[in-house]
């Protein structure tokens, strides 16, 4: 693995680029974070996800948006436009760094949801793995804040009373401004397909995901895939007690592959 820095539209990104142990046809995937505790939470599945993709050969790219991780700015700069043009921004890095003509991207949560939205890319993803992407943002937000409140109750932490800007979600904050984008969100409408190839992964079953898949479907082929893990987004205050879920992490590879043969 290498730690790098790239350019974003904002400011330098920081990315973490796997490179492929051989060469696998011409392919490389950038791996679509998500954000807030979900980002933490997962930062090792993701990471564990990347080390398995470079084992068959594919070369990949992980990220931070702008205003998190190591990346550059502040809260400010949260947005779905800014996080959209981040990815932008990453799948041209990975072109940069790997040679390859073809990019795929997997998404995790809103990572997912923006790699939805991202049309206007300069090098349109050859396919998409949209894993338990959000589809209804105001739905979203209101799980975060009852997850909260019941971290609250019996987590080693009291809440934060002096926010000058919006509230604390877990352990991060909550701009007004973000907080009013997320409860706008909503995938419902597609004028083409995102992507010729997309797999739906679905942890739980939830109504929200059926609306996507069928919206989805009514504008090109989408494959689906529901391994059912109800604890897989419960929050906890230990992270190294979150499960790596193999198996899932085993189809997707595999969708990978044959996307990209």
């Amino acid at each position: 693995m290498q730690s790098i820095f790239f350019s974003g539209t904002a400011g330098s990104l920081y990315g973490c680029y796997h490179a492929p142990n051989g060469r696998f046809e011409n392919t490389g995937v950038v791996l679509a974070n998500a954000q807030g505790h979900e980002y933490t939470q997962f930062h090792r599945v993701f990471g564990q996800l990347a080390r398995m993709l470079s084992e068959v050969g594919i070369p990949v790219l992980r990220f931070d948006y702008s205003g998190c991780g190591d990346s550059s700015g502040d809260s400010e700069l949260w947005g779905l436009e800014q996080w959209r043009s981040d990815l932008g921004s990453a799948v041209e890095e990975l072109q940069r760094l790997a040679g390859v003509s073809r990019i795929g991207v997997v998404g995790l949560r809103l990572g997912a949801t923006i790699a939805c939205q991202g049309s206007e890319f300069r090098t349109p993803p050859s396919f998409l793995v949209l894993w338990d992407a959000v589809v209804n943002g105001m739905a979203f937000l209101r799980e975060m804040r009852e997850a909260h409140q019941r971290m609250l109750r019996y987590a080693h932490v009291s809440q934060v009373r002096d926010a000058i800007d919006g509230e604390e979600v877990l352990g991060f904050p909550m701009p007004q401004a973000w907080a009013r984008e997320l409860e706008a969100l909503t995938l419902e409408q597609w004028r083409g397909s995102p992507a010729p190839r997309i797999l739906l992964v679905e942890s739980n079953p939830n109504a929200s995901q059926d609306k996507l898949l069928e919206s989805l479907r009514k504008v090109g082929p989408v494959r689906h895939l529901h391994l059912t893990n109800p604890h897989l987004w419960a929050w906890t205050e230990d992270f190294t007690r979150v499960h790596i879920p193999i198996q899932l992490l085993q189809d997707i590879v595999e969708e990978v592959r044959e996307a990209a043969s």
